[in-house]
């Protein structure tokens, strides 16, 4: 594969007002998920020529996120790039924006990014690795996190939602993700009833939260230990400090937090049986 020329159409950086500002939020964020920000995001769109095929790509502090090439639907390849780098302009300039909160979805034939349900970035999601806009956005929205500061979506997300975003529903705030301190309760309830009516089981995979209806599916990622899983909300709590999520035994012992008993948590709300 020849490559015969190759140039850098756009590089974006955070003014140093915005890098102050972004800071600040990426320290807090950081503070939070445990992890450490790249302070000075740099979005680049490049095009090159493979053979008699013009090529152009979308970067993030020199890591590719989209590959186009030739022409489809009468933009070239160029065009393209230099659209979703201005689009992503947006997203990282924006100091009010919380990275924890984004999360990969699909528009038909199209890549989106959304927060709290809502679409913040669209994007043509065709390129010469990966063709599916579900996965082609989980990669931009992890790519995204960790340059602000957040952790990574885990993959089994991708195993749990179609990516149109309408499986998320409402927390009490609003919103589709949040954070916070998970405890763990079992023995002591083993068989007694829960708040929905059914009895509870220590081993298996459930969760009592104060206000999200009952068979809601939540993904729950322990920060340590970067362990997931999938819980269902059957109970009422806790109701201990400012704990947000209430594990049974068995949801403990996926997230590892069988000893230490209390842990640092996110949460995805995936949907409604």
């Amino acid at each position: 594969m020849s490559i015969v020329k190759k140039k850098t159409l756009s590089k974006v950086f955070l003014t140093a007002a915005t890098v102050v500002a972004a800071c600040a939020l990426s320290a807090n964020v950081s503070a939070r998920a445990g992890v450490l920000p790249d302070i000075d995001p740099e979005i680049a769109a490049t095009v090159w020529e493979e053979e008699t095929q013009t090529c152009a790509s979308v970067s993030l502090n020199g890591k590719d996120l989209v590959t186009y090439k030739g022409v489809v639907n009468g933009r070239t390849a160029e065009q393209r790039a230099e659209e979703l780098a201005a689009k992503l302009k947006d997203v990282v300039t924006d100091t009010k924006l919380d990275p924890t909160k984004l999360l990969p979805a699909k528009d038909g034939d199209l890549a989106s990014i959304k927060i709290d349900g809502n679409t913040v970035l669209k994007f043509d999601s065709l390129s010469s690795d990966n063709k599916n806009p579900l996965e082609q956005s989980f990669k931009m929205v992890n790519s995204l996190r960790s340059a602000m500061g957040a952790l990574p979506i885990p993959a089994s997300f991708l195993k749990l939602t179609d990516g149109s975003g309408k499986d998320l529903i409402a927390t009490k705030g609003g919103k589709g993700t949040f954070s916070g301190h998970a405890s763990w309760y079992g023995p002591h309830f083993h068989g007694k009833m829960t708040s929905d009516g059914s009895r509870f089981d220590q081993d298996g995979m459930t969760a009592a939260h104060k206000t999200l209806p009952f068979g809601t599916k939540l993904l729950v990622t322990n920060r340590s230990t970067g362990k997931s899983c999938v819980v269902e909300v059957n109970d009422r709590g806790p109701f201990v400090g400012d704990r947000v999520i209430d594990l049974s035994r068995g949801a403990a012992k996926q997230l590892n937090m069988m000893s230490s008993g209390v842990a640092l948590v996110d949460c995805l709300v995936l949907g409604k049986n």
